[in-house]
């Protein structure tokens, strides 16, 4: 039998009132069509921009990266029912633009910048990494901190052994430094002896295909996503803008 899992259990995260105002301002966003996919960053007073224009007010000293507070990563899937999106939808932390959004906005929280792509910026005040995710039937929030994200995906320890010593005094990062916390990110993040790519594969023949062989594969994937993330979840019906379990 198909068991189409409802994984997020709240009852042992601390939901706080930052992240509930959070996810219904980021929400009457989108359905005012007020954000831009991509990258964006809001602020304390709740003013958001896209990264490229927060790096310029930085540049020109416009805005503190003390001012920074959450750091986004939203794309438009409505062209995608959220029964034919099944990692966007139900795992949308491991979708690969929120995975390069992970190293990208911790980078930054920790007052990184490169110069050779301009993908870091310095955010400092950053609390906390948001995914926003619209397809044609839901729109899906999900919020962590970043205490929680550095420490539970590894990130915080990668980024120390590829900087060293240099992580005290360096501000300006590589690209190749940044190629291999990228690199090293993908391959630390393992779900009960699975690599992100047989992860994929796992959701889409489970929750696709109902390949009820791989039941006990996919509790374990909810479980060790929720043990990392520890996120919270909301998710809007997008005709009536209303909350939804599901």
């Amino acid at each position: 039998m198909f068991v189409c899992f409802l994984f997020i259990c709240i009852c042992d995260i601390l939901i706080t009132m930052d992240q509930i105002q959070i996810a219904d301002y980021l929400a009457n966003k989108v359905f005012n069509r007020e954000l831009e996919p991509g990258y964006v960053v809001m602020l304390k007073n709740k003013r958001i921009f896209s990264v490229d224009d927060y790096n310029r007010l930085v540049k020109t000293n416009k805005i503190s990266p003390e001012d920074a507070f959450v750091y986004i990563s939203f794309n438009n899937y409505d062209n995608y029912e959220s029964n034919n999106a099944h990692v966007e939808y139900l795992f949308p932390f491991i979708d690969t633009y929120a995975i390069d959004g992970i190293w990208r906005s911790y980078l930054s929280k920790l007052g990184f910048y490169d110069t050779s792509y301009y993908t870091v910026y310095p955010a400092t005040g950053l609390k906390y990494y948001t995914v926003v995710r619209l397809l044609s039937d839901r729109l899906v929030i999900e919020l962590t901190d970043f205490d929680t994200l550095a420490t539970n995906t590894g990130l915080r320890k990668i980024v120390t052994d590829v900087l060293g010593k240099d992580i005290l005094t360096q501000r300006e990062i590589s690209w190749d430094q940044i190629n291999e916390i990228q690199r090293k990110l993908f391959e630390q993040i393992v779900f009960v002896g699975h690599n992100l790519y047989e992860v994929y594969e796992i959701i889409e023949r489970y929750y696709t295909n109902h390949d009820t062989s791989l039941t006990k594969d996919a509790l374990n994937i909810v479980n060790t996503y929720n043990r990392i993330f520890q996120p919270y979840r909301v998710v809007y019906d997008t005709r009536t803008r209303q909350r939804v379990l599901m």
